[in-house]
């Protein structure tokens, strides 16, 4: 009888706690306040720093994971460092509570800095670097930012719990504004994807139901998902203090409701059921695919040659948006036909071809087939050897306009790469026969896909 007590006391606490140990962790808002942008030592117009504050609150607004409070102070990297040790002191016993702190430039009362103790994070955005001016051998205005967004856990003591580094550029050949405007614009997608990478703000959730290879996820638009969004199927977890964890699915979201997603599953090792953990995969939000196409038909020629028959060789890179979109994609892409690549003298002449399209991607677990077309035109690029002065045609100059239609095959080779196969036809008409020949004709190519 008393080992029978034993074993039903053991069987009792395994029943007791096997639960407990498989719960899946599902992610909740976290409150965050965020100063505005700070900077030192760098000349920048006050529209700028106005234009970049709003870019980097829409970030925080867009990604639906932050329940969020607004700070006007800015804190210069000095004032960062002085914040983060007053929010160290703040949680002495013996810490009395001043009228107003400074930190650097920047002056806080008692009141708004016991609002930011009240917060979980603070996020502290300061421009490290600002260059802008015009460069005389590229014949264009070109502005580089660096932000750094340091992210300090309060309840933790003010211990930093990451940094967001953020390197953005823009460029324009008439206007210096512009080209600010442009490495503005270039902030929110790159911070995104930086805050996301964070695990302290990684998405995690669960499987509520699984039919075929189809799931309903927990968590929707309450916390920002969106179609596209990819999450791995977690298992694992702590061993003896340490994590121990492996990644066993991929899935990719097709539709998101208020409070529920519903994803596709590309693999799983074994079968998926009710519960098991998710865990987001940051990503930039579009494909990067290299290719190689070989289009056989009429050949390009340059200078008013007899094209003839012949194979064309074409090198480029297609990228498709991801983020936000599941089946039906709008797309890029630069090619450039090797055989109109021409040397003259010292001058060497790129044809550069640009088309946009749409893609309709049916997924089949690891394999995809991906009908796509798109249209666009050409320009050339010119590059002189010796003094390296560089300029593009793409103002004046349109050598063709044409168009393709493919239909890529696709094998998803690990979670973050495919491999592919294109297979169709494309066709160039020239605009300007004394530079160029038409060219195209029936295509066959192959390349590598990376998800970004």
């Amino acid at each position: 009888m008393k080992r029978f007590a034993q074993l039903a006391g053991i069987l009792l606490a395994l029943a007791l706690t096997a639960p407990l140990a498989a719960q899946p962790v599902v992610s909740e808002k976290k409150q965050v306040a965020i100063f505005a942008l700070g900077y030192y030592g760098w000349a920048i117009p006050q529209e700028t720093l106005g234009n970049i504050d709003l870019e980097i609150q829409k970030v925080f607004v867009d990604l639906g994971r932050f329940e969020i409070i607004g700070a006007s102070q800015r804190l210069s990297s000095g004032g960062l460092e002085q914040f983060i040790a007053a929010l160290k002191k703040a949680k002495e016993a013996n810490f009395v509570m001043p009228e107003k702190f400074q930190f650097g430039e920047a002056i806080l009362t008692e009141a708004e800095f016991n609002r930011l103790l009240g917060s979980f994070i603070v996020a502290a955005p300061v421009v490290s670097n600002f260059i802008s001016g015009y460069s005389d051998k590229s014949g264009a205005w070109s502005t580089e930012i660096k932000t750094n967004v340091t992210f300090v856990d309060v309840g933790a003591g003010g211990a930093t719990l990451a940094i967001a580094e953020v390197r953005t550029s823009g460029s324009d050949k008439e206007s210096q504004l512009k080209s600010i405007s442009d490495a503005i614009e270039a902030i929110p997608m790159q911070l995104q994807y930086e805050i996301r990478k964070i695990p302290a703000f990684q998405i995690n959730s669960r499987i509520l139901a699984v039919s075929g290879r189809e799931i309903k996820m927990q968590l929707g638009q309450n916390m920002g998902i969106k179609k596209g969004d990819e999450y791995s199927v977690v298992q694992g977890g702590m061993v003896e203090g340490f994590k121990d964890e492996r990644e066993t699915g991929l899935i990719v979201i097709k539709e998101v409701g208020p409070e529920v997603s519903t994803g596709q599953v590309l693999y799983a090792d074994g079968k998926l059921g009710k519960d098991a953990q998710v865990r987001e995969i940051a990503r930039m939000g579009f494909d990067a695919e290299p290719f190689l196409h070989l289009v056989s038909g009429k050949k390009l020629a340059f200078g008013g040659e007899d094209p003839g028959d012949g194979a064309n060789i074409i090198g480029g890179i297609r990228i498709p948006l991801s983020r936000g979109f599941y089946d039906l994609r709008p797309f890029a892409s630069v090619q450039v036909p090797f055989n109109g690549v021409k040397e003259v003298f010292t001058v060497f002449l790129f044809p550069v071809d640009v088309l946009v399209g749409a893609e309709y991607r049916a997924n089949l677990g690891r394999l995809s087939a991906t009908p796509y077309v798109a249209a666009g035109a050409s320009y050339l690029y010119l590059t002189e050897a010796i003094s390296g002065y560089s300029r593009d045609t793409s103002g004046s100059v349109f050598p063709h306009v044409g168009g393709q239609a493919y239909l890529n095959l696709s094998y998803l080779a690990s979670r973050d790469m495919r491999l592919f196969v294109d297979l169709g036809a494309e066709y160039w008409l020239s605009l300007a026969d004394w530079l160029y020949s038409n060219y195209g004709g029936l295509s066959v190519g192959a390349g590598i896909s990376f998800k970004l």
